[in-house]
């Protein structure tokens, strides 16, 4: 029976999420199939294991979606869950990930990358009125902040600075919000995000309130459009297994956000939802993600 290594936490600002995401794999995984085990990622010796243990990434944000332990795998010929370092990298860096999607003609939304306080007459900002500024390298919300008043710029800029050296400042669009879920070769349902009664999908949006739906996408033509502009970004990143890419609307254009390479995965959360809607119970899609 192959060990399964659920390797979660360590010194990311999303260690917390991270141990919910372990904690039901480990509940939920296949023992007919898998010897599982957890581990926080601050407390790992590699040195531990051997070549027939699999190691399933949960480590959202900082160590897990940086590139930083799938290195560390890659150099000892450990097998992994998700994307290569080489891909996770790129998606961990919004500034890379969108300069590669504006190279394969794959819409995201105009943006800025800066590391300081912004000139308030830079053409972006002079000729929008509705922004996005996030931490270049970061997840799960944290540090961003949704501007309406072009006075609030350079205090949300300084914000998001805490957590990344960098900073995006991204258009704001205003419809609906979508997410693609993507294992292996196939598209899973597209969901549409609804998060009632917040400003915009934040932190608490995605793990605290009972309001935010989570609904499928029922418009053909969107959701055929949906999912061709997620797999072209799969790919254009070089992402394997599994990744979540997130996408914007306005006036009927979409536009990609983000991709996740290790994406919240506890029975609530959108990947999950997204499979079950396929047919795939959680347990299964456990299982599909290992022998991906």
């Amino acid at each position: 029976m192959r060990k399964i290594i659920i390797v979660y936490g360590g010194e990311s600002y999303e260690s917390d999420i991270s141990k919910q995401t372990a904690q039901s794999i480990f509940e939920n995984i296949d023992r007919s199939k898998f010897d599982p085990q957890l581990i926080n990622y601050s407390n790992i010796d590699f040195d531990d294991y051997d070549q027939d243990c699999f190691f399933f990434i949960a480590i959202h944000g900082k160590g897990g979606e940086d590139g930083e332990i799938q290195e560390i795998l890659e150099s000892r010929n450990f097998a992994f869950s998700g994307s290569s370092s080489k891909a996770t990298k790129k998606c961990w860096n919004k500034g890379i990930s969108k300069k590669i999607m504006q190279e394969n003609q794959i819409p995201t939304p105009e943006f800025i990358v800066c590391s300081k306080e912004i000139d308030l007459q830079n053409p972006l900002i002079s000729s929008e009125t509705k922004f996005f500024i996030k931490p270049a390298t970061n997840g799960s919300s944290f540090g961003v902040t949704k501007i309406e008043d072009k006075a609030n710029i350079n205090n949300a800029i300084a914000k998001a600075l805490t957590y990344s050296e960098d900073v995006i400042i991204e258009k704001a669009f205003s419809g609906p919000e979508y997410t693609v879920s993507i294992l292996g070769s196939d598209i899973l349902p597209p969901l549409e995000i609804i998060p009632r009664g917040n400003a915009f999908y934040d932190f608490s949006a995605k793990y605290s309130s009972n309001e935010t739906q989570k609904i499928i996408v029922t418009n053909s033509k969107i959701k055929e459009e949906l999912s061709k502009i997620a797999y072209k970004t799969f790919h254009a990143h070089g992402c394997s297994s599994w990744a979540r890419i997130d996408i914007v609307s306005e006036n009927n254009n979409l536009s990609v956000l983000e991709i996740n390479t290790v994406p919240g995965f506890t029975e609530k959360s959108l990947f999950p939802i997204s499979a079950n809607l396929a047919g795939i119970s959680y347990k299964e899609l456990i299982t599909r993600i290992i022998e991906n």
